[in-house]
């Protein structure tokens, strides 16, 4: 679904989005930077425990995602 960059750097999330994964005015999103690919991800509300867990196993997405991609340039 494409959308665009504002001159600020804004993008606006389509409302059907929005409201699937419940991402209102002011709520924190997490981007993800997988080396080429850009990843919104809604954080949990609860900061607790579960923030907690949310924050090591996006940790772990991420750095699982970097070996696979130098893996992937080592056997070019």
């Amino acid at each position: 679904m494409p959308v665009k960059i504002s001159t600020k750097g804004q993008v606006v999330l389509p409302a059907e989005i929005r409201k699937k994964y419940n991402i209102e005015a002011g709520k924190e999103i997490e981007i993800l930077d997988f080396g080429g690919e850009i990843v919104i991800v809604p954080i949990p509300e609860t900061r607790g425990r579960g923030f907690v867990k949310f924050r090591r196993m996006l940790d772990e997405i991420l750095a699982e995602y970097r070996e696979e991609e130098k893996r992937r340039e080592m056997k070019r």
